[in-house]
């Protein structure tokens, strides 16, 4: 399947015939020397509150690839609002001491 986003950047997704999962999305956007593709592709799918997630997944683009795999998912979890409090303002270092004379 293929279409652009609101943006006008061109994806293409890729199901697997048998599951109907998702198992790639290439998008192609603009750059300096043309459209430049990045790729993701998912396996690895496994039931989360009902919902099949990928727990593996591939970035790749012209010069790198990167590699994730989770071991847990756990939607809709209450995270502690502490956690989102902005942090104290670090103390600059103090200047070193100087040598007695």
């Amino acid at each position: 399947m293929q279409g652009n986003t609101a943006g006008g950047v061109i994806v293409t997704l890729y199901f697997d015939q048998k599951t109907g999962l998702l198992t790639r999305s290439v998008r192609f956007s603009d750059s300096p020397v043309g459209k430049i593709p990045v790729q993701a592709d998912y396996s690895d799918y496994r039931d989360v509150a009902g919902v099949k997630m990928p727990f593996k997944f591939t970035m790749t683009w012209l010069d790198g690839r990167d590699n994730f795999e989770l071991t847990q998912v756990r939607p809709n979890v209450t995270i502690d609002a502490a956690k989102f409090v902005k942090p104290a303002p670090s103390t600059p270092p103090k200047p070193p001491a100087r040598p007695a004379r």
